[in-house]
């Protein structure tokens, strides 16, 4: 009965899975006795979720018509899609972008962002781009829209960001394909921590400027990047290499409020096409509004007005960002933790510099040192042939002996 497209098609998220496993472990043998490494989300030491103090006191003093009304307009309310950008290019972005053109639109949350921006720059029966390390719901997003998956080596050989096969993937694609749509997961990229530099940025900008007769998209996923250590200075000199931009290449920024405010459930976030073609913006008001109200109609409200109070706020967004450097802090000391104890075990860690994940990889034997692992009450996240552990939501104590015990389980398998 269903349509063909669609025949076939079957959800198998095994980080909801394993996370189930884990809940279902701490019930029989105590929270103590469980390292539940699999959660996504941003937790305190007491394992419980982070909410900011900042952003629990605006939202429970929102007006009700804020809270529960439809959005003003169906990309969002002005506010806040003014905001949004202000935070990925910062307050000057219109006299340092000067000759650019930018417009944002509200999105249910990152995903939103991905999908919607799929959908509209993805031709039926084209590849898309992504690295091979990844967030699994890029491929779906890619399938769900008809489209196939071609993947690049995010890492070279010395732990760099893999410029040559990135660089030949894409020109491969370009060959045949009008539109050649790619991800580039950064900073703090889940699932491993990993952040590019600014050299490396300069050769991915300067490759791009010398592809002349195929449009390229290039959706920079941003969701942890306000996890990031890197300063702002460099973050700013990366912002400039956006400055002229030849008219066929489109920056598509996803931005989620979920790690940013730690709303997750409120399913809020934005799209932020930046060009130096103002048509090319123009197609992306255009058409972009129509996937919205078609897909989830507004997002709501009530979210959207509670990051352009903080923001627009001295005073609160003084203190939020307070609030978030605590958990910075936080998330950097769980991660030198492990990566201490890491290399004293002689266990390999893909690179990492920032953010909520670190991943192992393993191989052939990746299923039973999962296996191993949570008959010791241990819940890590399948990544192909590695494992990621969630930092940002196992305390520290928890943290420490976790690397000797991954190690202890790819040992007991290694030599079979």
């Amino acid at each position: 009965m269903l349509a063909k497209r669609y025949i076939g098609k079957k959800l198998v998220d095994n980080i909801f899975v394993t996370s189930k496993k884990a809940k279902q472990a701490i019930k029989e043998f105590g929270k103590e006795n469980v390292v539940n490494a699999t959660i996504g989300s941003l937790y305190n030491e007491e394992e419980k979720l982070a909410v900011y103090d900042v952003v629990e006191s605006v939202y429970r003093n929102l007006p009700p018509e804020d809270l529960y009304a439809y959005a003003t307009n169906v990309i969002g309310e002005d506010d806040y899609l003014e905001e949004v950008i202000k935070v990925v290019f910062y307050d000057d972005y219109k006299e340092v972008l000067k000759g650019m053109y930018i417009a944002s639109i509200a999105t249910t949350g990152g995903t939103g962002a991905l999908s919607n921006t799929i959908k509209n720059y993805m031709d039926t029966g084209d590849k898309v781009l992504l690295p091979n390390w990844m967030w699994g719901t890029y491929k779906n997003i890619v399938i769900e829209n008809g489209g196939k998956i071609e993947t690049y080596q995010l890492f070279d050989n010395k732990g760099n960001f893999n410029f040559e096969d990135f660089k030949n993937k894409v020109l491969e694609l370009a060959k045949v394909q009008k539109n050649v749509v790619l991800i580039i997961n950064e900073p703090s990229h889940n699932p491993t921590g990993f952040r590019m530099t600014y050299e490396e940025w300069v050769n991915l900008m300067d490759f791009f400027k010398s592809i002349k007769d195929t449009n390229v998209i290039v959706i920079r996923d941003v969701a942890y990047f306000e996890y990031d250590d890197r300063s702002e200075e460099e973050t700013k000199k990366i912002r400039r290499l956006l400055v002229g931009l030849p008219k066929n290449i489109l920056f598509m920024y996803a931005f989620s409020l979920s790690k940013s405010l730690s709303i997750y459930g409120m399913r809020i976030g934005a799209q932020i096409a930046i060009s130096s073609d103002e048509e090319v913006i123009q197609e992306f008001k255009d058409a972009l509004p129509f996937s919205c109200r078609t897909t989830w109609s507004n997002v709501p409200r009530g979210g959207m007005r509670l990051f352009t109070t903080i923001m627009k706020d001295p005073e609160l967004k003084a203190n939020f960002l307070k609030e978030k450097q605590s958990y910075m802090n936080l998330l950097k000391e769980r991660a030198e933790i492990f990566l201490k104890e890491a290399k004293e075990e002689n266990l390999e860690v893909l690179p990492y510099k920032s953010g909520f994940f670190v991943t192992i990889p393993i191989g052939e034997t990746v299923d039973k040192v999962i296996e191993e692992l949570e008959n010791k009450n241990i819940f890590i996240i399948k990544f192909d042939t590695g494992i990621r552990i969630g930092l940002c939501s196992v305390p520290k104590r928890k943290i420490e002996g976790l690397a000797r015990k991954i190690k202890e389980a790819i040992n007991k398998f290694s030599k079979q």
